[in-house]
């Protein structure tokens, strides 16, 4: 019998001795392996970004850079939907693969890859196709808001582009009612998809108003805009709520929902039949029993620092920029690093000129750990995202799916 067929040459990623195709494209044993590892959504990999973006190989060919190789393959045709769990892809095509000596037992969990411990069970009209979400009319919106004039009051008299932005949230806040407050009981469709298009909307305004931001590249203000507008509300929000609690307006159990609405998050009725087969009951098996900690101790430390409009509009820059600025590479990255300089010397200049505090570290150091338990919340959420999008609890994608990393 002649010897089984192998594809040799070059690996298309490192350049090395190829010893086969794997998951679509000629590699060597090393970078069919690294594929199988980083190629998966739920790697860390995933996560890394290389700030150069076109790393090569070393003159041995060892490929040090994990985000450019992870890039490389990707550009060569390998494809992670190629995956078999079942055996043994990156090994050569003369051998044979040999069952594992020890295996889990099978189950109808382990079949469909959902433990028991996480959903009870799989609810029998499950449906593994998806519902798209078109969200282009929201990015549309966003460009027109974006290429408008700005209105300014008359007449203009702004220190900074800082004190600038204050006015811009005073009128974007304008029809806030501070005392009649509607009582929300249930967060169903149309709350959810009202809450998503009047936030989203609401952010692109803030960030038209913001003077350096708007001289960027519209592209650039689309990609930072799509990535912190969550994390823009979440703030918003809660500055909102401690607020009126400030003013013995709304009660420790009760936290803002959008303009001139508040819910009680322990006892709020949430409805996502239209978007998942499984039961509240499932879906709570997903939420942390501490969710709600990490906004709460937000919410009363905002109520202890009760920021100046000023301070909140730089909480609002710092949460939303640095978050983008760990997301993107290049380009984006330097412009972001260039809007944080700015502000943070305009904060200098408000403390010392404006308000003449020159020993602002004690105010400072409380906003640094106001925005550092957000972020705390904010990678919780995302794990929780990540959890729902691994055992496909929703029904539902996005056209842009960078716009709900946590959802």
């Amino acid at each position: 019998m002649p010897p089984a067929l192998c594809i040799t040459g070059p690996c298309e990623v490192c350049g090395q001795t190829a010893h086969g195709k794997h998951f679509g494209a000629i590699s060597c044993r090393a970078c069919a392996a690294f594929f199988r590892r980083a190629g998966k959504r739920s790697s860390k990999s995933q996560d890394i970004v290389c700030s150069k973006g076109n790393c090569t190989t070393a003159e041995d060919g060892t490929f040090y850079c994990k985000a450019c190789r992870l890039k490389k393959c990707h550009e060569v045709g390998m494809d992670s939907s190629k995956f078999q769990n079942d055996r043994d892809l990156i090994s050569n095509c003369s051998q044979i693969s040999k069952p594992s000596k020890l295996s889990s037992p099978q189950s109808l969990a382990n079949f469909l890859g959902r433990p028991e411990m996480i959903l009870p069970c799989e609810p029998e009209n499950a449906s593994t196709s998806k519902v798209i979400i078109d969200l282009s009319f929201l990015i549309n919106k966003a460009v027109d808001v974006f290429n408008d004039s700005v209105y300014l009051p008359s007449p203009c008299n702004f220190g900074n582009s800082l004190e600038k932005m204050v006015w811009a949230l005073e009128d974007l806040n304008a029809m806030r009612f501070d005392t009649k407050v509607e009582f929300q009981t249930k967060i169903g469709q149309h709350e959810l998809f009202s809450f998503w298009e009047g936030s989203f909307i609401k952010t692109v305004k803030w960030f038209s108003k913001f003077p350096e931001f708007m001289e960027l590249p519209m592209h650039v203000k689309l990609e930072i805009v799509k990535s912190s507008w969550l994390i823009w509300i979440r703030l918003d929000q809660q500055a909102h709520t401690a607020n009126l609690r400030r003013k013995q307006f709304l009660g420790d159990d009760l936290s803002m929902s959008g303009e001139g609405r508040c819910l009680n998050l322990k006892s709020v009725e949430i409805d996502f039949g239209f978007i998942t087969k499984y039961s509240n009951d499932q879906i709570l098996a997903f939420m942390n029993p501490d969710k709600f900690k990490l906004w709460k101790l937000s919410i009363d430390e905002l109520v202890k620092l009760n920021p100046t409009n000023v301070e909140l509009n730089f909480m609002l820059i710092q949460l939303c920029l640095q978050h983008a600025q760990r997301k993107f590479p290049g380009e984006i990255r330097a412009a972001i690093e260039k809007l944080l300089e700015i502000q943070a010397n305009n904060l200098h200049d408000y403390y010392v000129k404006t308000m003449k505090t020159p020993n602002y570290s004690g105010r400072l150091t409380k906003m640094m750990k106001i925005l550092q338990i957000v972020e705390r919340d904010i990678r919780s959420q995302r794990e929780v995202a990540h959890l729902v999008r691994v055992f496909d609890v929703f029904f539902i994608d996005f056209s842009h799916p960078e716009m709900f990393e946590f959802f």
